[in-house]
Parts: structure tokens; sequence; C-alpha cells
């Protein structure tokens, strides 16, 4: 059977699932995803300088594999907005929110009690403090201020969690970015603990890990210490990604895949 190829191109024997496949060669086919850089040099996507700043391609990969165009994304943790860029200029509707928001695009609001309502989003994106390493802001609701040694964290991040599963839609996808720490000669797992907790209102659909760059102690200073006392550096985070669980029902049903068309 012939099939009618690409806009302006001759009929082909190519199928036209064969042709969408192709027009998404460019998605991340393994668990690991490794971006040296912010995005492309010609567009601007959120802030390369800001701390623990979302790595625009994942972001791309996330939105155009969960969700289709004049979807609505939501990002409880915006941040400098890079997932509010990437999910506009890939045709989805965006709601951003931050604590301490940084752009007039990202409106203020808590990531435990957003104000949407419920069963709106197809995809909720979560870049989140994994302990107070790093000074977001002082406002004191502020979960970037709980170490992630203390039992707080992991309840504040489940109220963050019941919060994403309220606004997705059923079988909505969750995508929660995050780190293990190391402290003082102590390990935490973060992100086994988080996974965990996850469960509790998602299924998994799988777990990548994000090869961390530009990583302050990503020096050969902090090299040469790692190896002198016997410690590892922070290499990646987790990405977890999550599927909402559609309670009274088959999980998996009328799970949907993005698409750029």
């Amino acid at each position: 059977m012939v099939y009618s190829g690409p806009r302006g191109c001759a009929a082909s024997v190519v199928s036209p699932e064969a042709w969408m496949a192709l027009g998404r060669a460019d998605l991340e086919p393994t668990t690991l995803w490794d971006f040296p850089d912010q995005g492309s040099s010609r567009v601007r996507f959120g802030d390369p300088s800001f701390n623990g700043v979302t790595p625009a391609d994942a972001a791309a990969n996330l939105v155009r594999r969960y969700s289709n165009v004049g979807d609505l994304v939501v990002d409880p943790m915006a941040g400098s907005g890079t997932v509010e860029d990437v999910a506009r200029s890939l045709g989805r509707r965006v709601a951003s929110f931050d604590l301490v928001p940084r752009r007039r695009e990202v409106a203020r609001a808590d990531a435990r009690a957003l104000p949407l309502q419920d069963h709106v989003a197809t995809l909720v994106i979560v870049d989140s403090p994994y302990s107070n390493n790093i000074e977001y802001s002082r406002e004191p609701g502020c979960l970037g201020r709980l170490s992630c040694q203390d039992e707080r964290f992991y309840i504040e991040m489940g109220r963050v969690a019941r919060e994403a599963s309220r606004v997705l839609v059923p079988s909505g996808v969750l995508a929660w970015i995050v780190s293990d720490e190391y402290r003082g000669g102590l390990y935490t797992p973060v992100g086994f603990r988080l996974f965990h907790l996850l469960l509790a209102s998602f299924r998994a659909v799988d777990t990548c890990v994000l090869a961390r760059h530009h990583d302050r102690s990503g020096s050969p200073l902090w090299e040469h210490r790692a190896r002198r006392f016997n410690f590892f550096l922070r290499g990646f985070k987790f990405l977890l990604i999550m599927r909402k669980r559609s309670f009274g029902r088959r999980d998996g049903h009328a799970e949907r895949s993005g698409s750029d068309e």
C-alpha cells in the first residue's frame, strides 16, 4: 500500500505512523539524559545562570512525550521559567507558579496550594529542592529551607505530590526532578525516598537520570577531595516519571502519548 509522505514530498511506502516516528527522532531513546548545556544558542529558555536550572531539552522531551498541542502543562516551582518558555514554544498552554516569582509570566503561589481547578492539567513538571543546600528565598514557607535529613521535608513534598495529583487529569503524568545528597559524610537517598512517597498517588512509568553539568562541585579541586577522602560527587539527578492512578479502573486505561501534530 502506498501512503502520502509529508507535505511537499512524493508518495511513499512509509506508513503515517512511521513518518510520525521519524519526526520524533530527536527524543531521548534511553533512560540516560545528558544535555551539556541549557539549550539552543539561538533561543533563550529560562535563565541558564539560575541555581538548579532545568535543562531546556529535558523539558522539551517531557512536554512532547506526555502532552499534545493545546494541553495544559503546570510547573509548580517555576524558578527561572524554563518549562514556561519551552511549553509555550511547543504550542501548549502553561500555568507557572513560584513562591517568589522572578518573571511576570510566573504567578505567586505555593506548590502545596495551587490556584487551579481539579483535573485540568495533562502534565505537571516539578524540579524541586532536594535539601537546604541552596538559598532560593528567605520566605518562611520555602521548601528549600528544609534539610532532606529532616522528616518534615518528605511530609511537605508529599503535600506537593498530592496537589499535583489533584490538578492532573486521570492518567495524567507527573515528572519530578530531584537529587540525592551527600553532606558531612552522610548520604541521604532523597530520590528513592521520594519515589516511594509518590507511589501513594501515582504508578511508575520509568526512572531516568539527568547528567549534572556546570555544578559548583564539578571542579578539579572537588574531584581531588572526592578521591582523597573516598566519597562520590553527585553526577546525576533523578527524573521520576509517574502516571496518576485512576482508582476504580485499570491503571493505564486511556493513556496517551504526546504529539507535535
